[in-house]
């Protein structure tokens, strides 16, 4: 993986009715990679994961470690897509202590390259645990054909926000075909959902039924590549480190 620059928080932390410039704001990787239901569509510059290794420890890692403090669970080089409007975001935390959260849904203009900030929670409650998080909003219902921006932010210090690790990915909710429709409505099968859901690439659906449901062994083997195309997504020598702690994470689920 390329290293990635980090962008301006400054940016990131407008208010509701101010607008964001991604392609100022986002000095990313340039994703070039075409949505699966063939339009040509790239999402803006994001990255999937904070840049750095070391996050908000206290005492500093050996330097062969290397994960990062924060990894969003969903593809970063194209829109992941979704075809729920009450969608789940799922990440991982490397950091083994409990530190302040800050997650941010912005809804994208694809024509106008900006972005507004339609979904915020920073309170004193919203810490991060080691292992994946689940976060499920309740009172927020996407709009089917919009495209989203979501980041999550890890508060090491409130006085220096530009040392805080965090990530920012794209996200479209898309409506579901009929044939899709039609199967989803004749199967009670959960495994048989995921498939169906994985074949449509609606990512998360997908991960959301593979990290909830109970450990069979064919919804394990889907949620181990699913996180392992994650894990793909980093160079040679920390794939295979990140893929191991990702499986063997323990699951924490969030309500808002």
């Amino acid at each position: 993986m390329a290293q990635i620059l980090r962008p301006s928080q400054k940016c990131l932390r407008k208010s509701l009715f101010t607008s964001i410039d991604i392609g100022l704001s986002l000095l990313l990787l340039m994703p070039t990679t075409a949505l699966a239901d063939g339009n040509n569509d790239p999402p803006p510059q994001t990255t999937g994961t904070s840049g750095g290794s070391r996050g908000c420890e206290t005492q500093p890692k050996p330097s062969s470690i290397s994960i990062p403090a924060l990894i969003l669970l969903a593809p970063s080089q194209i829109y992941g897509q979704t075809s729920a409007t009450r969608p789940t975001f799922a990440w991982f935390i490397s950091n083994s202590d409990s530190w302040q959260m800050e997650f941010r849904l912005y809804e994208y203009d694809q024509a106008s390259k900006q972005s507004k900030l339609v979904k915020e929670i920073k309170d004193e409650s919203f810490k991060s645990s080691p292992g994946i998080m689940m976060l499920s909003l309740s009172n927020l219902e996407l709009l089917v054909g919009q495209r989203y921006l979501w980041q999550v932010e890890l508060v090491c210090d409130a006085n220096r926000p530009s040392g805080n690790p965090f990530a920012t990915v794209a996200m479209k909710v898309v409506s579901v075909k009929p044939d899709l429709e039609k199967q989803l409505s004749q199967s009670n099968d959960i495994l048989t959902k995921a498939n169906l859901y994985n074949q449509a690439d609606l990512w998360y659906n997908t991960l959301e039924i593979a990290l909830t449901s109970k450990d069979q062994p064919k919804l394990r083997e889907l949620k181990i590549s699913l996180l392992e195309q994650i894990a793909n997504e980093f160079e040679t020598g920390l794939k295979e480190e990140i893929k191991v702690e990702l499986t063997k994470s323990t699951i924490h689920q969030l309500q808002r």
